[in-house]
């Protein structure tokens, strides 16, 4: 059976490139190390190291294995981390992820909220992909997660704070520049920035192309709606983008139309569910629900919150 200090002195050897590197990088015996990673080369079967020279040379297997467990590792690096901060009494960093079309206004927004009504508290906002979300919080990165897509997980608690429309973007001398708002159809043929099909953006922009029985004219796709106006530049197209992305735009030679009749997206707040009722998720969730006010979208958590008995 592998154990962790056997991973844990692979990955140092890797690091490191080197029995003696590694041994000293985790504060022990060099002996100790070596007799480590030969135990966990015998419960693999196989040979981790070329030993011909003077440093270690992982083998094609070692790389792979190496890959697959970084991400682990080092979350449970920053969770010691974190456990060891808390102790110390020095954990006062509040630290929220959130989606990339949150990161272009909303989130910015809502931290520097949080900030006054927090003042002294380190922040951190770190740009999350959807697969990122759950670890997140669970491996206790994060105290709180902004997406615009649910995440579904009985231990996690999620908030609706809002919800947001899909906007057209298109070059300030497109035929369609000079209308107040374009409809799925106006846009029919097209060519279109399309989104990677996993992603949540990409599900939902071809939810509306297929309920409205157009199949649209890709040009491109791209992962992050972020990139669009890059590729629009270089006459890929144009791109349907939410509305919180959209809020990152400030390029004169772009033009952003509503989608006239547009499904909406939820914007959620998630935090692991016994944390819903302490303070600092609770005030992070107020200064959320005063960020999109000020933005200009609806406060769907105080009406909630008001429909209640």
């Amino acid at each position: 059976m592998i154990t962790f200090r056997q991973l844990e002195v692979f990955r140092a050897v890797m690091l490191t490139g080197s029995i003696s590197g590694a041994a000293q990088m985790l504060g022990i015996a060099q002996p100790t190390a070596t007799n480590t990673l030969k135990r966990l080369e015998d419960v693999l079967g196989v040979a981790l190291f070329d030993r011909s020279g003077a440093r270690l040379r992982p083998t094609a297997t070692a790389q792979q294995i190496f890959e697959a467990t970084t991400p682990s590792m080092s979350a449970f690096e920053r969770l010691s981390q974190t456990v060891m901060d808390v102790v110390r009494g020095q954990h006062s960093v509040f630290r929220m992820g959130v989606s990339p079309s949150v990161s272009q206004g909303l989130g910015p927004r809502a931290l520097s909220i949080f900030a006054r009504r927090r003042p002294g508290t380190q922040l951190r906002m770190d740009t999350l992909s959807m697969m990122q979300n759950r670890d997140y919080l669970w491996f206790a990165e994060g105290d709180c997660t902004i997406t615009i897509f649910p995440i579904e997980d009985p231990g996690i608690a999620s908030f609706r704070v809002s919800s947001i429309g899909m906007v057209c973007v298109v070059p300030s001398d497109h035929r369609l520049a000079a209308q107040g708002r374009v409809t799925i159809h106006d846009i029919a043929t097209e060519p279109l920035i399309f989104f990677h099909p996993n992603t949540p953006h990409g599900r939902f922009v071809r939810g509306i192309f297929d309920q409205a029985g157009i199949e649209p004219n890709i040009s491109i796709e791209t992962r992050f709606a972020q990139s669009a106006p890059c590729l629009m530049r270089e006459g890929f197209g144009i791109a349907l983008q939410d509305e919180l992305s959209s809020l990152g735009l400030s390029d004169p030679g772009l033009t952003v139309l509503p989608l006239e009749g547009s499904p909406r997206q939820p914007v959620l707040l998630h935090c692991l569910a016994d944390k819903r009722d302490g303070a600092e998720v609770r005030t992070v969730l107020s200064s959320l629900v005063q960020a999109v006010g000020e933005l200009g979208f609806p406060d769907e958590y105080g009406a909630e919150e008001r429909a209640r008995p």
